[in-house]
This record gives structure tokens, C-alpha cells and sequence, in this order.
């Protein structure tokens, strides 16, 4: 079975922000997992993650997204408690109960 590869590209109503994977010297440097840049639409995650950071550090950045695009106005110390807890949580309930990641995924089937 072959391996999914790590998604580019992530589509948000009408905006699709680009994915770019950097090196972990570079994510180093600059102290982050993941960035996102609301102007260029690009999200930028460290590319030695293993799956599962891989796929909390895009959450992650999908949630400032959002509240970019809903115009939360919060601080930013606020808006990154809420992007971090809110995404660690989800992340353990789908680890802990797969079952609902898969309703949810097929939910969207017609």
C-alpha cells in the first residue's frame, strides 16, 4: 500500500493556501512548527514532523486562518491559546475515538 503523501495545499471557502514544507534548520531558526501568511496564502510546516505533528501543525495553522477569515480580532496571545488547545483537543478525541474521524470523513460522501 503506498504511503499518502503529505498534502500542498489546503482550500478554505474560496482561498487555497499553498503548503511549503521547510527544513528543520530553517523551522529552527525562525522557532516555529508551522507559519501560516494570510497575504501570500501559504502555510509553512517543518518537514521533519513525523504524521501526526505534520497533520496538528496544519490544523493549527487552519485555525488562524479561520480566524483571520472571520475576523476574530483577539489578540494574538489569545488567538494562538485557542488555536493550540482547541486543535491538541480535537487531535486526542480523533486518537482516542477514530471512529468519529471516519463518520465525520464519510459524512461528506453523497
Amino acid at each position: 500500500m503506498k504511503k499518502p503523501k503529505k498534502p500542498d495545499k489546503v482550500k478554505l471557502g474560496h482561498r487555497e493556501y499553498k503548503i511549503k514544507y521547510i527544513t528543520n534548520k530553517e523551522a529552527s531558526k525562525r522557532q516555529i512548527y508551522g507559519e501560516v501568511d494570510t497575504n501570500l496564502q501559504i502555510i509553512v510546516v517543518d518537514q521533519s514532523l513525523d504524521k501526526l505533528n505534520t497533520s496538528n501543525t496544519i490544523l493549527h495553522e487552519v485555525m488562524h486562518i479561520l480566524a483571520y477569515n472571520y475576523q476574530w480580532n483577539l489578540p494574538a496571545k489569545t488567538e494562538e491559546l485557542i488555536a493550540e488547545t482547541s486543535v491538541n483537543g480535537l487531535m486526542d478525541c480523533f486518537a482516542e475515538n477514530p471512529e468519529i474521524l471516519k463518520y465525520i470523513y464519510n459524512s461528506f460522501k453523497k
